[in-house]
């Protein structure tokens, strides 16, 4: 009997023991399972909160990119309108050979009998100049304009006239010489300009409107001849006239 009561009494410390070993690692894994759920929970909300910067930027990309393909299909629209002013002036400047030389037999036509007054028509690159150039007119220091000149430039006024969209620059041009003392003008900038304003004073006086005409002095700083030379220095003194607009418009049928 005492045996017996031996072994219940060892087999309940067994069972007790047992139980207790199986307490603490439920315990453990209930810790466990505990930790692993924050650490999933915080997981998860991580992942949240990455989804909604994604999204975030996204947004933010497409509207940028919204934007900037705005900008560039505006620069591109000014571009094409840049292109095509380009264009309209490039086809304003164009001018044929013949309409050219149809331009030039006209003011030829003006100047032909005043020839001998030393006025002539060049065609430097493409460009008309009617050009002055006599001693006769334009002695040394002065700016005076001879009578077969007015002449020339009152043919010169008609054409103007006729061709309001024609505008002019009148360039003054002197030799290298000193200006002497005592003259009206302090030096060859302004004889220069002084040749100019006289050719443009005739031609306002016989009707040409303002607006058309303007004036420039080189003074000495662009010859034409060789100022070591009285010949050359006599082509110097001169004003030249310089068409200034589409010269292809003013062809006439």
């Amino acid at each position: 009997m005492r045996l017996i009561l031996n072994l219940l009494v060892f087999c309940l410390v067994v069972g007790l023991t047992q139980s207790c070993v199986s307490k603490k690692k439920y315990d453990e894994l209930l810790a466990a399972k505990e930790a692993t759920d924050r650490a999933l929970a915080e997981t998860q909300e991580q992942v949240k909160q990455l989804q909604e910067e994604k999204d975030a930027l996204a947004a933010e990309m497409e509207a940028e990119k919204a934007r900037l393909n705005g900008e560039i299909a505006g620069i591109k629209s000014e571009l094409d309108a840049t292109k095509g002013e380009v264009a309209s002036v490039k086809e304003k400047l164009s001018m044929t050979e013949a309409e050219l030389k149809a331009l030039q037999d006209q003011i030829n036509g003006i100047f032909a009998k005043y020839e001998e007054s030393g006025l002539s028509l060049e065609n430097r690159d493409g460009q008309l100049f009617v050009v002055t150039k006599s001693p006769v007119a334009y002695n040394s220091g002065s700016y005076r304009i001879d009578s077969d000149e007015k002449a020339a430039i009152a043919e010169l006024a008609e054409k103007l006239k006729a061709n309001p969209e024609l505008t002019i620059l009148v360039e003054g041009h002197t030799d290298d010489q000193k200006v002497k003392e005592g003259a009206s003008f302090a030096n060859n900038w302004e004889l220069g300009y002084k040749r100019a304003v006289s050719v443009v004073e005739r031609l306002l006086k016989e009707g040409v409107s303002a607006s058309q005409v303007s004036v420039v002095s080189y003074g000495d700083a662009r010859p034409v001849g060789d100022n070591e030379s009285a010949d050359g220095r006599a082509a110097n003194r001169r004003s030249a006239v310089k068409p200034n607009v589409d010269l292809g418009g003013l062809i006439k049928n």
